[in-house]
């Protein structure tokens, strides 16, 4: 497999180059120096990057940046590397087949193995810094209250509050309407305070593309700085939640109520993208929600009974007006909308809402819920009623979800039924069991 390496410096006399290799924004500091063996003497005359034998290796960005500050330290370098190979920071070899068209010989497992161990540097000391800054800036959607999410899966944060307005003002010109929302440390690295990691964790956010104050970027997936060693978050115990369920509806929410990047240039064409895209979103939704579990309000009655609310709503007034012989309007008629019902339910616990306390939150499958709403002969239950993305779900979306199961139980394997969650399954660290849909979150109070 052919590795991309992109020369930023070149030393012709003592054949070697300093580049870097891999994907933009993630890219690792590497040095190429020709023949470290000695086995044959090369020809300078006649010395071509590629026809010879050479080694790459892996350098730490101190000495990748000795290409602008210090020549002699970077030669040094590369004399060494030639004579002593460090087998840790090898990461490519060239054979010395003289071949015209010949392809990238290397050993593919060791830069495998180098970027993996690489990676994981990074990201501790990624997180390292992140814990210890005094405060923390996220891009915010407005529209959603809650993070802005990028490609379907990551947040961005930063440490300079300079680069998040100058990115978010870069945003706001193809107009994506974001905010900047400051997080200090007391509200994501306090023990006696509830960590924002772990509440973006409940709300299913996966990853933060964190920029220092360099511009240096680092993408963190979020379950890793709770368990880093410099994170002092609360560690006792746990609220439940719905991370993949709420993750796909504020992705779709999203969509829905901000502008996208679709080329509009044919109506039609755009009419479709969109549609898919919808419908793509839509099925996200409906995959998660085929198997969550929600936070029903119930109240116990005096004589033992328990009972639970319902909410009625009634859609605004809509006027009508009927036109005479001579075209004239006469007054405004009004119609009445009909009110509908819904069971209200919630994906986690910190939607939850009760006024007073008068109610408990009781955890239940999806399809209770759904026969509660039946039983009670309701419109559908409401998902976070207090939420920007409050969700109605009634008919049609208990018809998807049961679509949804058919096509599933069509083209996936049987497998061996997992057994119910119980509460000795969930052990004191603050872990739940790996065949809880729910992800376990910390909350001291």
């Amino acid at each position: 497999m052919e590795i991309k390496f992109k020369a930023t410096y070149v030393n012709e006399d003592l054949k070697y180059a300093v580049g870097v290799i891999g994907a933009p924004g993630a890219e690792d500091y590497v040095i190429r120096v020709l023949d470290p063996t000695h086995i044959i003497m090369t020809d300078p005359e006649t010395w071509t990057p590629g026809t010879d034998p050479s080694a790459m290796f892996g350098i730490t960005e101190e000495e990748y940046l000795w290409k602008d500050t210090d020549h002699e330290k970077l030669d040094d370098l590369a004399q060494k590397l030639r004579t002593d190979i460090p087998k840790d920071r090898l990461i490519a070899e060239k054979d010395g087949v003289r071949k015209k068209d010949r392809a990238e010989s290397i050993d593919y497992g060791k830069y495998v193995r180098y970027r993996k161990e690489r990676n994981e540097q990074r990201r501790d000391a990624a997180i390292a810094h992140m814990l210890n800054a005094e405060e923390l800036y996220c891009m915010y959607c407005g529209e959603t209250n809650k993070p802005f999410v990028f490609q379907y899966s990551y947040m961005l944060m930063y440490e300079d509050k300079n680069i998040a307005m100058e990115q978010a003002n870069e945003f706001r010109k193809r107009n994506v309407p974001l905010l900047v929302s400051t997080f200090t440390k007391e509200q994501y690295n306090k023990e006696e305070t509830k960590s924002v990691f772990h509440e973006l964790m409940i709300l299913g956010y996966p990853l933060i593309l964190f920029f220092d104050a360099e511009k240096h970027q680092t993408m963190i997936p979020i379950k890793d700085i709770i368990k880093h060693k410099d994170f002092i978050g609360q560690k006792n115990n746990l609220i439940y939640g719905n991370p993949k369920l709420d993750f796909a509806i504020t992705n779709l929410f999203q969509f829905l109520r901000t502008p996208n990047n679709m080329d509009r240039s044919d109506p039609e064409k755009f009419k479709q993208a969109v549609t898919r895209q919808i419908a793509f979103l839509e099925s996200r939704v409906v995959e998660a929600m085929s198997d969550a579990r929600f936070l029903v309000p119930t109240k116990q009655l005096e004589d033992g009974k328990v009972t639970t609310p319902v909410l009625r709503t009634q859609p605004k007034k809509q006027e009508n007006a009927e036109g005479t012989a001579d075209g004239a309007k006469d007054a405004p008629k009004t119609e009445e909308a009909a009110v509908k019902q819904f069971l209200p339910v919630f994906t986690n616990g910190m939607e939850f809402y009760s006024e007073n306390n008068q109610f408990k939150a009781a955890v239940l499958p999806y399809d209770a819920v759904v026969e509660m709403v039946k039983n009670g002969k309701l419109d559908g239950f409401l998902l976070n009623m207090k939420s920007r993305c409050a969700m109605p779900c009634g008919e049609e979306r208990f018809k998807q979800v049961e679509d949804y199961r058919t096509w599933k139980a069509e083209h996936t394997p049987e497998e061996s039924p997992v057994e119910e969650p119980t509460e000795e399954s969930v052990s004191d660290n603050g872990e739940g069991p790996a065949d809880t849909p729910f992800v376990p979150i910390i909350n001291k109070k």
